[in-house]
């Protein structure tokens, strides 16, 4: 089908490109007939124009047929440009002994007299060899504008698989940084309920139970890069309820969503490792009553989101050591990945002591994602 879809496109260009140079030719005719003074011979000055290129269309996919068997490239470039020569050599007296043959037709059809008849028979060989020069120049034009058009395909190809290449390797980079969190998260959360099995043996079960839950979500959305920020506020309050059993009251939780960034799409597990990085280096190192506050914002076109702790801050933990943690090293890896230049991903001290995770993404929601498709 696709076959013969580009064939019969391919036949519409050549009928087409036919009919432009035939109504140029004809114009040029009738242009240089008022000129002069002359009267207009329609079917000489416009029919036959047409009929030359219409001709010329005839003998065009034979002409391609041929430039097709033989490939232009250095291997084999003499053999080709060889059995190209000798095509059109018989390719352009051809087609002037069947455009005269046509046109001679005609002018007997049309009663033109017998002394101009005679005429034509007398000159019709000269005839036909003079016009071949010319025809081998368009033949030549015909077989530039194949291999051109070719080798543009072939360009056009190559990047194309370039591109795709490209992307597949990206896909694969994000697979890869994004799987290497599930592990990550697991043995801490495991250490957690290993913790509990020492003090309250039924909050340890409940833990795993919550556990086997967020691996289950974990396992559904394994191929999948963005989620709408809902999905991922979801998964974010599981695993807050395992660590909440962990730190009891030393650990409290502040969101501030709005429900109109709740369909944003954002990259899948994006916020979890930020928000155990607060706890494990900001939260678990300081005595008392911890406090992370999460938020989202729309800011123009961008959404932003931040992940604010009170605790230790930048003061006690150097911020080039953090940077170095499997959590925030993949996550900025992922939004280079994801979002190239048009992401920022920050840390800075928050207010009161204690570290500020921002980051900005584009603002993307299915709808948009579908019509960018």
């Amino acid at each position: 089908m696709a076959t013969k879809k580009t064939t019969n496109r391919l036949l519409i260009f050549i009928l087409s490109c036919a009919t432009f140079l035939g109504l140029i030719y004809a114009a040029r005719g009738i242009f240089m007939g008022v000129s002069l003074g002359r009267p207009i011979d329609w079917t000489r000055q416009v029919g036959f124009e047409f009929l030359f290129w219409y001709v010329w269309a005839a003998f065009t996919p034979p002409v391609l047929w041929f430039a097709q068997r033989f490939e232009l490239n250095r291997s084999h470039w003499l053999r080709t440009v060889l059995a190209l020569i000798a095509f059109g050599l018989l390719i352009a007296p051809l087609q002037s002994a069947t455009e005269y043959s046509l046109a001679y037709s005609i002018d007997w059809l049309r009663h033109v007299p017998e002394v101009e008849m005679q005429r034509r028979r007398a000159i019709l060989g000269r005839a036909i060899i003079v016009e071949a020069f010319g025809n081998f120049i368009i033949y030549a034009l015909i077989i530039c504008g194949h291999y051109a058009y070719e080798y543009y395909q072939r360009y056009r190809e190559r990047e194309i698989r370039a591109v795709d290449l490209e992307g597949r390797l990206a896909q694969a980079e994000l697979q890869n940084l994004k799987m290497q969190l599930h592990p990550h998260f697991l043995f801490n959360t495991l250490h957690t309920i290993s913790v509990l099995m020492m003090r309250d043996v039924n909050t340890a079960n409940q833990t795993l139970i919550r556990l086997s839950d967020l691996l289950r979500t974990t396992l559904d959305s394994a191929g999948t890069q963005l989620v709408p920020l809902k999905q991922e506020l979801d998964f974010l309050r599981g695993y807050l309820e395992i660590e909440k059993t962990r730190f009891q009251d030393r650990l409290t939780i502040e969101f501030d969503v709005p429900a109109n960034v709740l369909d944003v799409l954002v990259p899948n597990l994006i916020l979890q490792p930020l928000v155990e990085n607060a706890i494990i280096h900001g939260i678990a190192v300081r005595p008392g009553v911890g406090t992370i506050q999460i938020s989202a914002r729309r800011q123009g076109d961008h959404l932003e989101l931040t992940i604010s702790d009170n605790g230790s801050g930048l003061t006690r933990v150097d911020p080039i050591s953090i940077k170095k943690g499997i959590g925030l090293t993949n996550t900025e890896a992922r939004l280079r990945q994801l979002y190239g230049e048009t992401q920022s991903f920050e840390l800075s001290r928050a207010e009161g002591g204690g570290l500020t995770v921002k980051v900005s993404i584009p603002l993307k929601t299915n709808e948009s994602q579908r019509s960018e498709d």
